[in-house]
Formats: structure tokens, sequence, C-alpha cells
């Protein structure tokens, strides 16, 4: 069973701090997704600080959503989530141990998640239906956030998901991608090249802003110029596979590569030399 947090950040939290939680969650259990974990923190840090956390604990109706679309990141949002008061220490503590609801993949079993994702090209359609619901409900001032890997991009039900967001005008619903440039364990070019890929967004009829993904400032005004937007709006974020964990930045391996005793203190080193 999930426990209760007992604190609640109002405001945006340390990426570093973020990180260190991360590396001790994946060297505990030697689990993988390194890479993606860290390319997405500053994103999902934006993300929950957009929202009022306070309605995803209640669930209440109104709330606003946060899908995770590319679900093997998800060592960052149970701890970006942890950060922000919704997953408590000890659970976490049990990411991807036997019986653990804190899988390697995003999991809807876990309070607080919406929607269970791993299975790529699916979450921008769920997206898609909670903010026509949601509209149709009275209630189309709550943001559909979705975040989404640059190699899903690639999947034609993201491409289905994107005419019908933009035939019905669903603005409460914004797509952010993490463009690190890297899919799985080639580059994303390499296996379907989708570039230029805002002018791909913007021939679909979206507004799209193009950020640097590790500026959660940067990421956060994006998100809500989107919502404020006449036309639904897409992220993208440039992003570094394995961002700030120097031996695995930019390097298509840690995909799936786990931590040693060695890699793990090198990487918390780094970190601590930084001032983080």
């Amino acid at each position: 069973m999930i426990g209760t947090a007992i604190h609640r950040c109002e405001s945006p939290v340390d990426p570093a701090a973020v990180r260190r939680s991360v590396l001790g969650m994946l060297h505990r259990t030697k689990a993988g997704h390194l890479g993606t974990s860290m390319s997405m923190i500053e994103m999902l840090i934006a993300m929950y600080s957009t929202v009022d956390i306070a309605k995803i604990r209640r669930k209440a109706n109104d709330r606003s959503r946060i899908i995770v679309s590319k679900g093997h990141g998800a060592a960052a949002v149970y701890g970006v989530m942890h950060h922000y008061g919704l997953i408590s220490a000890e659970d976490l503590a049990t990411y991807h141990t036997d019986g653990s609801l804190l899988t390697g993949h995003v999991s809807h079993m876990v309070p607080c998640v919406e929607h269970s994702t791993g299975a790529l090209g699916h979450g921008l359609a769920v997206g898609a239906g909670c903010g026509l619901a949601l509209r149709r409900r009275g209630m189309g001032d709550a943001a559909v956030l979705v975040l989404m890997g640059d190699g899903e991009v690639q999947e034609g039900s993201v491409w289905e998901s994107l005419m019908f967001i933009r035939h019905h005008s669903l603005t409460n619903v914004v797509a952010l991608i993490d463009n690190n440039r890297i899919s799985s364990i080639t580059q994303t070019d390499k296996v379907i090249d989708m570039n230029p890929l805002a002018s791909r967004f913007q021939g679909f009829g979206f507004a799209v802003h193009e950020v640097d993904g590790h500026d959660v400032a940067a990421i956060t005004v994006a998100i809500r110029e989107s919502l404020a937007g006449k036309e639904p709006g897409v992220v993208i974020c440039q992003t570094v596979k394995g961002k700030d964990v120097p031996f695995a930045e930019g390097q298509p391996i840690w995909h799936y590569r786990t931590l040693t005793d060695d890699l793990y203190n090198d990487a918390i080193r780094h970190l601590e030399q930084r001032g983080s």
C-alpha cells in the first residue's frame, strides 16, 4: 500500500535533489533507463509545478491530468512525485523491488498516477480523451499535460491523436516532447528522421514552443502560454539523455546499462562538485 507523503512543495523543486533520489533508486535495484530518466526531470518538475497538487492528491474531478506516455522513465516520475509530496520516502525505497507497486514502467496502480504507460504511442490519445471529457463537463480550465519521447513521435497513433486534438480545438491539452535525439540504443533520426520536428507539428495546426528542456522556468512559461493560446500547443524540449551524469550523457547504451557502485559514486560526486 502506498503511504501518504507528509510534505508538499509549492514551487519547483531542485532538479539535482531529484537526480540524487533517482540515482539512488536505480543503484539500489540495478534498474535500467537511467538515460531517459535524467533527460525528463526538469520537464516533470515544470509540469507538476504548473498544476494544483492538492487537487491531484484528493482526486478532485476537476484536477489537472499529468500523463507520462514514455512510461519507462518511471524512476524520474516517482522521484519527482516524491519531491512534490505525492509518494513517501518509505514507498520510494521499494522502487523496482518484488511486490512493490513502483515498477519499472509507470502504473496507475500508484495513487496520483493517471494512466499506465510504457507501450509507446498511447499517452496522447488518453490525454485527448481527458481533454475533451473535461471540457464537456465544464472543467475545461483543468490542464492535461502529456510527456512523450521523440522516438515515440514516430508512432502513427500520435498523429491520429494530434488530428483529434486540433479538430476539437483542445487547447487544454499540451504535448511536451523529450527531444533527447536518442531512441533506445541509437540516434532517433537513424530510425526515422522526423526533422524538422517543429514544422511537422505546425503543419497539423499546432502552436509550437521550442525550449531548453533543462530550464524549468522556460518550460513552465511554454506550458502556460500553450494553455492560454487560441491553438493547441506542443512544447519541444531540447534535452540531453543522461543529463548531469557525465559518463551517460548522450550515450545510447545507458538506456539499458545499470549502475555499479563505482559509477554511482562517480555520479553523486559530480553533482556534489557542481554544488548541487
